[in-house]
């Protein structure tokens, strides 16, 4: 199976698959013996999942409080942080790095170039795991197989995570990983009841020949390209910034003038599902295999939905002034 990089592929049948490179950050090859930090989640609005070790790096108190206490060490670096930052914060104890090329959850956030080259770099100099979280934004999301390789080669991961697309409905999770993490592996290491499912890898590997499809691929583009483009000759006064990959798009309101949720409500009286994300933002993650006309359709909804959630807030705030 080719994956698009020199990698091992290690499937599990797990809704997110965070806890093998947890597991492997304690392993006496990668400092256990020195352990001061476990992981470093990137920036406050990081999401890794809502299993133990994966909850423990999603720094949300939201998220966490029902499940403390939870693992002990971590440290937070805000995400896109400069090159001092990082060198204040990775140090001689640290284990691994897990971070979001592109932040979902959060908002949309992409990854700064020189954030993620000054991670790597900086992970070599202390002999910490970098690990690339692309749950969310990896197989075909950002219009290429995974996110990263928007970025230069020598930002590459040592270990990368990902799951909900390689089943296309079926539960699957799986990590790449590169040699060196992968000769400190040994059997026993790493099990999960359904690892290896037979019916979970068989699709895995379908829908994986899928999203690897040069056509698929520079279709998922060629959508992109049409919404944003669209997005911007809208310029409605409301929105503050379009941003994201792909078919991975956040378009985040100015908070005086609009909630991201009334956008939502009234996309939804137009059949029309979209979420919100990280700051007063809506998440667009349509179908990789969204067709032209239903992107047009998307996108006559969205504006009109705008316009309506627009309308509203004015006359919410009229009505205030009123009362005052």
């Amino acid at each position: 199976m080719n994956l698009g990089l020199t990698r091992h592929s290690l499937p599990t049948l797990e809704p997110r698959q965070t806890r093998l490179p947890l597991n492997l950050l304690v392993k006496p090859g990668f400092r256990a013996a020195k352990i001061t930090n476990m992981g470093l989640p990137l920036s406050r609005i990081a999401f890794h999942g809502r299993t133990l070790g994966a909850l423990s790096v999603t720094p949300k108190k939201a998220y966490q409080e029902a499940f403390e206490p939870l693992l002990p060490g971590i440290t937070v670096l805000p995400f896109n942080a400069s090159k001092s930052e990082i060198h204040r914060k990775v140090n001689a104890n640290t284990c691994g790095v897990i971070v979001e090329p592109i932040q979902g959850e959060g908002g949309v956030h992409v990854a700064d170039k020189d954030f993620l080259r000054h991670l790597r770099e900086r992970c070599d100099e202390t002999g910490a795991l970098l690990i690339f979280d692309e749950i969310q934004c990896g197989l075909g999301r950002t219009g290429r197989l995974w996110a990263h390789q928007h970025f230069s080669p020598d930002c590459a991961p040592d270990i990368l995570t990902m799951a909900k697309p390689l089943g296309n409905g079926v539960p699957i999770g799986a990590a790449l990983v590169n040699k060196r993490v992968a000769d400190a592996l040994k059997v026993g290491d790493h099990g999960t009841t359904f690892g290896g499912n037979p019916l979970a890898c068989k699709v895995g590997l379908i829908a994986f020949d899928r999203l690897n499809d040069p056509a698929l691929l520079s279709h998922v583009n060629e959508v992109s390209n049409y919404i944003v483009s669209e997005l911007h000759k809208f310029s409605h006064p409301t929105i503050s910034e379009i941003r994201g990959m792909g078919l991975i798009l956040g378009i985040q309101f100015d908070s005086k003038l609009m909630e991201a949720s009334r956008v939502c409500e009234e996309a939804l009286k137009r059949n029309m599902l979209v979420i919100t994300a990280g700051i007063n933002t809506i998440r667009i993650v349509p179908s990789l295999v969204l067709t032209m006309d239903q992107a047009h359709q998307a996108v006559d909804i969205l504006k009109a939905s705008i316009i309506a959630a627009s309308a509203n807030k004015v006359e919410d705030t009229s009505k205030l002034a009123a009362l005052r």
